[in-house]
């Protein structure tokens, strides 16, 4: 009998083991690389607007998770589909990736753009306007299903990686580059003095920005909490108060990366200052009224 008892006993204090184990499962969290302020690797960490939600939200929740920078933006994807990564803190939506990611709300509009050299500018006004032309962009990238289709059909756009697109760009191998404004906006200051660039108008397409979950992953079942602590910092306006703070400090970072770029600082110096106080005035204006007054796609009560 006290065999019996002891049997059940051992059986008992491996399913609560078990299931500690499962409660206690580490959730790994990630993202593209090469999207700042939104997200980007920096001293071998991911960091950035996705990431500080990402975090925010899932520690309300109690769940315990690891942010890895674990490749580059495809990679980044390739291991939600084969659910190595659990979380991606930002992401527009496709249909290639909502057969294997579920969408939180979304939380973040960006304008996808096409920037050029300068000087080597052409008229646009229409996705037409880029056919017969070089185009390069980031590997992995996405810019809303009608775009993707339309670029697939129509254009030649060579994707790699990130640094390897504005090289392509600033030797004349591509006559333009598709990307998000935020970034663009960001490498305008740092190459400026060197690779100078114009970013053109209008934008190609506006999307927003959502947190996935592979849809394999146990933390799906979490996506209804992790949608309501999410409207919370939308409506707070604790997203977009991440969003300035984050573009604030990669205008510092820049400042102190920008004078490896110039050739000669002292000939440069003013030109610099006069370049940054127009961009200063020209990101204040474009971002302001794409935060403050365009909200399209987001939830009616982060209005």
């Amino acid at each position: 009998m006290k065999t019996l008892s002891l049997f059940f006993t051992c059986c008992l204090l491996l399913c609560l083991h078990t299931a500690g184990t499962v409660n206690a499962e580490t959730f790994v969290v990630s993202g593209n690389p090469k999207a700042p302020p939104v997200m980007w690797e920096q001293y071998n960490k991911l960091t950035g607007v996705g990431p500080d939600i990402a975090s925010s939200i899932l520690n309300d929740l109690n769940l315990d998770f690891d942010t890895q920078v674990v490749g580059n933006w495809q990679q980044v994807q390739d291991k939600c589909k084969n659910g190595t990564v659990d979380m991606i803190v930002a992401a527009y939506k496709n249909d290639e990736r909502a057969e294997y990611m579920d969408y939180s709300i979304p939380y973040l509009p960006q304008p996808t753009v096409v920037v050029v050299k300068k000087g080597l500018e052409f008229p646009f006004g229409r996705w037409e306007s880029l056919i017969g032309k070089r185009g390069v962009s980031n590997i992995g990238e996405s810019y809303g299903q009608e775009f993707d289709t339309f670029l697939k059909k129509n254009l030649d756009v060579k994707f790699v990686v990130f640094e390897r697109a504005l090289e392509l760009l600033r030797f004349g191998k591509a006559d333009y580059l598709i990307v998000d404004l935020y970034t663009a906006l960001i490498y305008a200051r740092l190459l400026h003095g060197e690779d100078a660039i114009t970013i053109m108008e209008p934008p190609i397409t506006t999307q927003t920005f959502h947190l996935t979950v592979g849809k394999n992953s146990p933390l799906a079942s979490h996506l209804p909490a992790i949608d309501k602590k999410l409207e919370i910092l939308i409506k707070g306006g604790t997203v977009e108060k991440l969003f300035y703070k984050h573009f604030e400090d990669w205008k510092q970072l820049i400042a102190k990366r920008s004078k490896y770029f110039k050739r000669d600082t002292t000939i440069r110096s003013r030109e610099q200052q006069d370049y940054f106080k127009a961009q200063d005035e020209y990101e204040k204006e474009k971002l302001g009224r794409l935060l403050m007054t365009d909200r399209e796609g987001l939830p009616l009560s982060a209005e």
